[in-house]
């Protein structure tokens, strides 16, 4: 049984922490995603969490997609975060996969226009066994397509965009010559880093 005096170091703790507002980035109308303790403002620095697109967007087809956010800095009681990645639970792409015959991942991770590292992956599934060459077509119709979006535009476009709807239809059309998939879906985003240094830009280019 705890002592008088360690309830009361216990409630003295507690009574110093100070709720913080949790924010979107700018470019995401910098709406609460949640209230926090904290003891102080650096307290809350580093600190990850996690928002459901259709909390954010109205969009309830996108219950599944989450978006994670990452605490940079707090100005009084608010926390301003920046994106950092979302996903789709796991238990969904299982559900998805299973119901039809064959799965396809593709992977692309290059730099945006602004200079952040961004890794995209999407799953794709048919309701047929595809030959080997169809597979490698539609892997290489969608890595390409995915490049050209990542390099050409800023992160802040590139978030609303690949929690949209637009993306997938236009990843449908990029390989409908190829084969018509019955699912595609964004699985997961990440930013892996910021500001590629102009020595690397050149080996990239030299390698590629």
């Amino acid at each position: 049984m705890a002592t008088e005096r360690q309830q009361k170091k216990g409630k003295d703790k507690w009574r110093e922490k100070v709720w913080y507002s949790i924010l979107t980035p700018a470019y995401l109308g910098e709406k609460e995603i949640a209230t926090s303790p904290g003891i102080d403002p650096k307290s809350m620095v580093g600190r990850k969490i996690e928002m459901p697109v259709s909390d954010m967007t109205g969009n309830f087809k996108k219950t599944n997609l989450k978006m994670v956010f990452r605490v940079e800095d707090c100005q009084g009681n608010r926390c301003f975060t920046s994106f950092v990645g979302s996903y789709v639970s796991d238990d969904s792409i299982r559900r998805m996969v299973r119901r039809r015959k064959e799965r396809i991942d593709v992977i692309e991770k290059d730099y945006t226009h602004d200079g952040y590292l961004l890794a995209v992956k999407v799953v794709g599934v048919s309701d047929v066994k595809l030959i080997s060459n169809k597979r490698a077509d539609i892997r290489v119709a969608l890595g390409k397509f995915l490049k050209e979006k990542i390099s050409t535009s800023n992160l802040q476009d590139l978030v609303s965009y690949l929690i949209g709807d637009e993306v997938l239809n236009e990843m449908s059309r990029e390989i409908r010559q190829i084969y018509t998939m019955k699912k595609l879906e964004i699985r997961k985003t990440e930013v892996l880093g910021f500001k590629k240094p102009e020595s690397e830009h050149v080996v990239a280019e030299v390698v590629a």
